[in-house]
């Protein structure tokens, strides 16, 4: 009788021991950051030219913000990224300019360098020609084709934009990128 209690004890263990391992293994959490950059769209003389504004530097510090999580994961937890929003929005301080704002472009183009060429995150069609200060890009990028970038520490961005109308001012801009990451122990 003491072996059967001593043997149900030790397979109870084990089946308890191997259950609390798969559980610390499958620890999952998403997070969300944003990245905020500020640039200027130049001068559009010219409303058949697609000019690029290259060097969009990102101020996210990533490895910060997943020390911030519950879990105090690191860049080598990394399982999933997504892109979620991008919303731009002109800096009209101290007025408003009727006759440079997004209103006055075509296409928008954001994207990030990838081998030599620019992989898009969102691309949009302006049709509206009245005063637009902001504008909510939706991503088309897939989901994962963000990890190799976020982990780069020296990240940076690009845009392509066409004019309809030509502008006299650069337009300053901000934007706000918001990524999901799925990150796993």
């Amino acid at each position: 009788m003491k072996s059967k209690t001593i043997y149900i004890a030790l397979i109870s263990f084990v089946i308890l021991y191997t259950s609390c391992s798969k559980i610390t293994e499958n620890i999952q959490e998403d997070i969300f950051v944003s990245d905020t950059v500020a640039f200027n769209i130049p001068i559009l003389a010219d409303i058949t030219s697609t000019p690029i504004i290259s060097g969009i530097v990102s101020t996210l510090n990533l490895e910060e913000q997943l020390k911030k999580s519950a879990n105090s994961y690191g860049i080598e937890n990394i399982k999933t990224t997504k892109i979620t929003s991008l919303n731009l929005k002109l800096d009209t301080l101290p007025k408003l300019d009727v006759d440079n704002n997004f209103g006055n472009l075509e296409t928008v183009n954001f994207g990030i360098p990838a081998s030599g060429k620019v992989a898009n995150i969102a691309v949009t069609t302006i049709p509206s020609t009245s005063t637009i200060i902001g504008l909510a890009l939706t991503p088309t990028i897939l989901p994962g084709d963000f990890n190799s970038f976020l982990i780069n520490p020296s990240r940076t961005y690009s845009m392509a934009v066409k004019a309809k109308k030509v502008t006299t001012t650069p337009l300053k801009v901000k934007g706000t990128l918001t990524y999901t990451i799925t990150l796993s122990k």
